[in-house]
């Protein structure tokens, strides 16, 4: 997630460059204003917004699915917007805007995400506003496995064994981690990051094209939706691991991150094998000795853009604690609440690894895993 300052302007909140008041389609100043109206309304994206169709609000928690999808945090509505164009498609017209905040200065701008939204009229002939993504994905695939929608892109090969893994996986979150994982969860498979971007309705979002192998995925738990690309296909372990957070949302950091890739069979992560993470991990703390890795706020955890140490770090408690416990000791810690100071006293509990200790156990955990898998999950 992205997190900016916002600054204090006088700036318009809405604005476009456009020339709405001379266009020969005067339903493109309709569209603004109603575009205008939402932005500027948009403190809260769980309200009943009078711009929104009433389709989207039945089938979806939070209607606005840049909004809830929370790849910008906090709330991409608080900052500016402009639009950019506004293009007539069909019976509809497609609302191209820029997200962005001033630099500190005010010499230029930062631009967060380029955004696409539909708007169109309802059967009672008033333009309402509408998600990209069912406009994107209106000749994909369709198909239910279990608990799981999928939609996935039209050369997409589905791969039903896949799915019916990836129903297992969430059994098992319900039984053994004693989750409450809904009866229907959406999942769409596109075919890469990028992919995945465009079909949520950004023609570009920050930090888009540094992500190694164009691989990855997003979970928006407040409408169960799970993002993945091809190469993870039907069984996304991670994302689907964030549909724990729905039972467990004060699970610490490391927890949090580190069951998403224990559930992972594949023992790969960003297209690299797991053991190579360690490795990279290794090399870094041995360059820099007086890291600590207990304190989360370490260089470490932000290393660089292709091994995620928290993943790594988290893997190797949950598989103490499954060694220690079994899916008992899990579910503990799970429950025991995101505070540090609580988090280490639990770890001191369970597997005998004292904060003061955890740092030297920790790097001798990493070198060992250069070498060998974290055994997996029973």
């Amino acid at each position: 997630m992205i997190l900016f300052a916002i600054q204090s302007l006088a700036w318009e909140r809405v604005s476009t460059q456009l020339d709405l008041a001379n266009n020969a389609d005067p339903n493109k100043a309709v569209v603004y204003d109603l575009w205008k109206s939402f932005v500027e309304a948009h403190n809260d994206s769980t309200s009943d917004f009078p711009q929104w169709n009433d389709v989207d609000k039945i089938k979806w928690k939070c209607p606005d699915l840049i909004s809830s999808e929370g790849y910008i945090n906090a709330d991409i509505y608080r900052y500016l917007n402009k639009v950019l164009e506004i293009t007539p498609q069909g019976d509809a017209y497609v609302i191209r805007s820029m997200f962005y905040t001033p630099y500190t200065d005010y010499s230029d701008v930062f631009v967060l995400a380029l955004v696409n939204h539909i708007a169109k009229k309802n059967e009672s002939g008033e333009f309402k506003l509408y998600n990209w993504q069912d406009y994107y994905t209106r000749d994909w695939q369709r198909k239910s496995v279990g608990t799981i929608d999928y939609c996935y892109y039209p050369d997409y090969s589905f791969n039903e064994d896949k799915a019916q893994e990836a129903n297992a996986l969430i059994e098992m979150f319900r039984t053994k981690l004693k989750a409450e994982i809904p009866q229907h969860i959406t999942y769409f498979i596109a075919r890469n990051l990028d992919d995945e971007y465009r079909l949520k309705g950004y023609d570009y979002v920050v930090g888009m094209g540094d992500q190694m192998g164009n691989t990855g995925g997003s979970t928006d738990r407040r409408n169960k939706i799970i993002y993945g690309d091809a190469a993870h296909g039907e069984i996304y372990h991670h994302e689907l691991a964030r549909l724990l957070r729905l039972s467990y949302p004060d699970m610490h950091f490391l927890l949090n991150q580190g069951i998403a890739e224990y559930v992972n069979s594949t023992q790969m992560q960003f297209g690299l094998p797991v053991r190579q993470h360690f490795a990279r991990m290794k090399d870094w703390l041995d360059a820099n000795p007086l890291e600590d890795i207990s304190n989360l706020d370490s260089p470490f955890y932000s290393m660089d853009n292709q091994t995620a140490p928290a993943y790594q770090v988290g893997m190797v408690i949950c598989y103490e604690l499954y060694k220690h416990g079994g899916y008992e000791a899990l579910v503990r810690a799970i429950k025991a609440g995101d505070d540090d100071v609580m988090f280490y006293a639990f770890l001191k509990k369970e597997i005998g690894i004292d904060q003061k200790d955890f740092n030297q156990w920790m790097r001798k955990q990493i070198a060992k895993y250069t070498t060998q898998d974290i055994p997996p999950l029973r």
